[in-house]
């Protein structure tokens, strides 16, 4: 079974969004929104690469922490960074796991894509929330308090997980008489709930999972 695990270098780590979600641009939208979400070249959102290795990264070093998995497991499978543990480190190392951007199943974007799709069937993926801070001392809403997000319906993203060093995973002790570095893996994902700007306040709710291609 180890070997047969170990010679597949390419699995899929899929996010069911069960809430509306926020993957923020860093951007406004003019006079009526305050922040924009992440979106390609035509017109689809999607979350960037960086962001689903932060929350993998985050899950497993949350579950390493714990005395659940090994201790370095973050280190290998994400590498170091330049601060941590809020030191700097000077000689950073790649970690063995690659992560892509978290996109729309390919049919739907090549469909949602196609020039001669209908551009405001592409708007009806995304919507708009506001909200206002309230003073807890009068119990009314503060001035220039209000905020309005663009946000993403529900739906299923796929990103691609790949093994960029095999060595570095092989002949490891993974702990608890796990075989193969999935064991390890597999149960830190259920520690990602949500995803996004405003996870507090409900949005982003997501449940990952790892396939194999």
């Amino acid at each position: 079974m180890h070997e047969e695990v170990m010679s597949n270098t390419h699995f899929n780590l899929r996010f069911d969004l069960q809430s509306y979600w926020h993957a923020g641009s860093g951007r406004s939208g003019g006079a009526l929104l305050d922040a924009v979400v992440h979106k390609n070249a035509a017109g689809l959102p999607f979350l960037p690469g960086r962001t689903v290795k932060g929350l993998l990264r985050d899950a497993v070093y949350r579950a390493e922490q714990w005395g659940h998995i090994p201790p370095k497991t973050t280190h290998c499978f994400f590498g170091s960074e330049a601060l941590e543990e809020k030191r700097a480190i000077f000689e950073t190392k790649a970690g063995a796991l690659g992560v892509s951007d978290a996109v729309l199943p390919a049919d739907i974007t090549a469909w949602l894509s196609h020039s001669a799709t209908n551009p405001q069937l592409r708007q009806v993926l995304f919507k708009q929330l506001s909200a206002s801070a309230i003073d807890p001392a009068t119990g009314s809403t503060k001035d220039k308090s209000l905020r309005t997000l663009e946000v993403t319906i529900p739906l299923p993203l796929t990103a691609r997980l790949e093994v960029l060093n095999p060595a570095s995973l092989e002949n490891r002790d993974w702990g608890q008489g796990r075989q193969h570095w999935i064991d390890c893996l597999k149960p830190c994902l259920r520690l990602i709930r949500a995803v996004g700007a405003s996870r507090s306040r409900g949005l982003g709710r997501v449940t990952v999972t790892l396939e194999e291609k």
